[in-house]
């Protein structure tokens, strides 16, 4: 059976491959979206924490790129999704960012706050280390932590204070900050009763990240996918790819062949099939606690420069129930068994020494969330977005986060068309796109029966 040609088909509905269908469709394209699951986001992009990164986190990076790439996230947003009724981020009259709470709201205005280990906390005991490496990384963490951490501190001083009404770009002005806007006035002793980290070797540092309610930023980017003429395809999986001059020929398992002048592949962890060279994908495992009742009633992140002793918790709520979602700094070649299940004992071990509640939670479950990424040059993770042009009119596309689906999608349309994607949306139906929205792997830990996918904003 044979199809019509479609301007775009684009081969993964996960947030790069949602996002992307989205704004071809917006910009005018006929667009095919093609899943192998029954619903979409039900892959990587529904196995994560949650949490939304406007680059908080990736302040402490000394390299400017990463977070010169999450803080153009935001302006993103700002840019070209202001349309969507859930995008709730809103600039005040002086300038400031704001998270208005309405339905369907995309973000929570509760910031992830950052527990940070001083150097007096036993990370830094310099008697007790495993090998001479070991002795040698502490003492370079001990010598330019305080930096980094001044360094942390000042991004998030201009961030606070960046002018997002004005004319100066927050990517390039708040990656930038220097000592001069460094204060401690942001620095206040931890306050969190029921978390077993020692309040005299930690401070708290409130950052501007925010939890996410993805299933509300899955439904309205649906909703304006199918308003703007897009089609979906489900419980299609690609079988065989037959590059055509310009374009391809694609077959599903069910024998239905699918013409497109262009494809764009974001297959996520499938990716390696489409690329000339599959060594330059990889897939990291990440392993994630889910805990009901919740152990915390705060958002945070114990941050060290020993990234095997971080540990990182968000609650959300549903259908009645409150629940913990912890995360650490263990990852592991999903390939490798072994190495998955021993970070995985890792993170519940330490889940077990921070939070004491978890003794008593009734629901403890593990699960794996699972990251693509296009190997840097110096092997080192990579969390930037990708394209990458693998024929002609065929591209394969990585968001590297699912924070960064939105700008991955922004410039796909300008690499691919020339084009600016438009502001304007047109939403479909709230109930058109309820059979394609699911729910995050969290929440359906704990949901206790089949819930709706998301609050719709009308």
């Amino acid at each position: 059976m044979s199809g019509s040609r479609h301007d775009y088909a684009i081969v993964g509905g996960g947030i790069a491959g949602l996002a992307i269908a989205e704004a071809l469709a917006r910009s005018g394209f006929d667009v095919l979206l093609v899943e192998r699951n029954e619903k979409l986001c039900q892959e990587a992009s529904a196995s994560h924490h949650g949490w939304f990164h406007f680059g908080s986190l990736y302040s402490i990076f000394p390299q400017n790129q990463f977070l010169r790439t999450m803080v153009g996230g935001v302006e993103d947003l700002l840019d070209h999704y202001a349309g969507f009724p859930g995008l709730n981020i809103a600039i005040t009259p002086e300038g400031r960012l704001a998270f208005p709470q309405t339905g369907g709201a995309w973000f929570r205005d509760e910031p992830i706050e950052y527990i940070v280990s001083a150097r007096n906390d036993p990370d830094f005991d310099m008697r007790s280390f495993e090998s001479v490496s070991a002795y040698a990384r502490k003492v370079f963490f001990l010598m330019t932590w305080e930096l980094a951490i001044k360094q942390f501190i000042s991004r998030h001083q201009r961030f606070h204070k960046h002018d997002w009404s004005g004319g100066v770009a927050a990517s390039q002005w708040i990656p930038r900050a220097g000592f001069a806007d460094y204060s401690r006035e942001v620095i206040t002793k931890p306050d969190h009763p029921g978390i077993n980290l020692d309040i005299n070797t930690h401070f708290r540092i409130v950052g501007y990240d925010r939890p996410m309610r993805s299933a509300a930023i899955v439904t309205d980017l649906v909703r304006s996918f199918i308003g703007a003429g897009g089609t979906i395809e489900v419980g299609a999986e690609i079988e065989h790819v037959e590059r055509l001059g310009q374009g391809a020929r694609l077959t599903t398992a069910g024998g239905r062949r699918i013409e497109a002048a262009n494809v764009v592949f974001a297959a996520g962890k499938w990716l390696g099939r489409f690329l000339s060279r599959q060594e330059d994908v990889k897939v990291v495992a990440s392993p994630l606690l889910v805990a009901w009742p919740a152990v915390a009633d705060h958002h945070f992140v114990r941050m060290t420069p020993f990234v095997d002793r971080s540990v990182n918790h968000l609650h959300h709520e549903i259908g009645g129930r409150r629940y913990s979602v912890i995360g650490g700094g263990y990852f592991a070649d999903p390939k490798d068994e072994a190495a998955v299940t021993h970070a995985t004992e890792k993170l519940v071990e330490m889940a077990r020494r921070v939070f004491p509640a978890l003794a008593d939670a009734r629901i403890i479950e593990t699960y794996q969330g699972y990251k693509t990424e296009i190997v840097a040059h110096s092997g080192e993770r990579n969390y930037q977005y990708f394209i990458r042009q693998v024929g002609d009119g065929i591209h394969v596309v990585v968001p590297g986060k699912f924070s960064l689906g939105f700008s991955l999608a922004v410039n796909t349309v300008r690499r691919l068309t020339g084009k600016t994607l438009p502001r304007e949306v047109k939403l479909a139906n709230a109930e058109a796109a309820r059979p394609y929205v699911g729910i995050a792997r969290h929440a359906a830990c704990v949901a206790p029966e089949p819930v709706a996918a998301a609050p719709v904003a009308a």
